[in-house]
């Protein structure tokens, strides 16, 4: 995550938990990379006001037949751990929402219509804390998935669901609960023109040959 992002990200965490001090997610953003570019495009599923939004965003179109990828590089995750203080019965720490024992993962499931045609889960780590604001990313093996592997011609769409389970202190006990989080955005799948000329020469070479 860059410099910029990453500072925002914090001062996003700030002003959120002083109105709500166990607010618990303040922000998730994807990291995504169309066509093997070099520059990266951050579409942000909850909080980062500084990034397109991803639910309903449109990655645009994708050229397979000329190498072309639509590649999920990370998926950053942040939140806020509010610790109620003191140690319950038990011996159960009070954090209220997440921490590095907890466990969060990343569904991404890309459809046709109604049809679902891939669903993967990846797992995210804790990479970093700052206070009560903790950090999560997709592990190292799970990035640079190509979200446009193996498709053919057409309209699909890639939902991005954050699952987590979290510790939840109510004055007295701990409980851990689990919820998730979800985003939608499209993106289809084309020949370039290239490509389409390509295939034109062939045809006619081939009928040529049939003569």
């Amino acid at each position: 995550m860059n410099s910029k992002i990453a500072s925002s990200l914090v001062a996003l965490a700030s002003l959120t938990a002083a109105a709500n001090a166990d607010v618990g997610v303040v922000e998730a953003t994807g990291q995504f990379q169309l066509a093997g570019g070099s520059s990266s495009t951050y579409v942000s599923a909850i909080g980062a006001a500084w990034n397109p939004r991803l639910d309903g965003y449109d990655f645009g179109s994708v050229n397979t037949l000329t190498g072309q990828s639509l590649l999920l590089q990370n998926w950053y995750f942040e939140n806020y751990a509010y610790n109620g203080g003191g140690t319950p019965p038990g011996g159960t720490t009070n954090n209220n929402w997440l921490d590095a024992n907890n466990i969060a993962s990343l569904v991404v499931t890309v459809m046709q219509g109604s049809t679902q045609l891939s669903s993967n889960t990846y797992g995210l780590y804790q990479s970093g804390v700052s206070g009560n604001n903790r950090f999560w990313q997709l592990s190292v093996p799970a990035r640079d998935t190509n979200l446009a592997a193996g498709l053919s011609n057409g309209s699909y769409s890639v939902t991005f669901t954050t699952t987590y389970n979290f510790n939840q202190y109510n004055g007295g006990t701990s409980q851990v609960n689990g919820t998730t989080t979800t985003s939608t955005g499209t993106f289809s799948v084309v020949p370039g023109p290239g490509a389409l000329a390509l295939l034109g020469v062939a045809g006619v070479l081939g009928a040529r040959k049939r003569r």
